[in-house]
């Protein structure tokens, strides 16, 4: 192989592996933005909640973190946190020891709460953006 073959076979190499590696090689430009899902943020109200259960005797002791999707919305709902705690302070106190027995009965109060918070956020302020809610610690005595 001469010195005019090899440095050809180089030169194809180079152009191969630059092509390949070049942010434009799979149609993007470098300027551009892709598309890419919502950024999405845990936010965990604090400190837990502890309520009294109907009886007196018993208590729900449970850690919550708030879904919610973009950076605008996190602080908008950070903001009403205090309101957040207080509509799930309400809605937990006095359950029947019986409502929150099962598994089935954690994911309905899981649900009731998530739709009690967009009540009471979109009538002070604006639920946007918050998804969901999760459970992440739940304890009955």
């Amino acid at each position: 192989m001469n010195q005019t073959s090899l440095f050809k076979t180089v030169v194809r190499v180079l152009i191969v592996f630059w092509v390949c590696v070049s942010p434009g090689w799979a149609g993007e430009d470098e300027g551009t933005e892709t598309s890419t899902a919502p950024e999405i943020e845990y936010l965990p109200v604090k400190p837990k909640l502890i309520v009294n259960l109907d009886g007196r005797r018993h208590y729900l002791r449970a850690d919550i973190q708030l879904l919610i999707e973009d950076e605008e919305n996190l602080e908008r709902i950070r903001k009403n946190l205090p309101l957040i705690r207080h509509t799930l302070i309400m809605h937990f106190s006095n359950l029947p020891m019986q409502k929150v027995a099962d598994i089935s009965q954690r994911e309905q109060l899981r649900e009731s709460a998530l739709n009690a918070i967009r009540k009471v956020l979109d009538r002070y302020s604006d639920s946007y953006g918050l998804k969901d809610i999760f459970f992440t610690e739940f304890l009955v005595q």
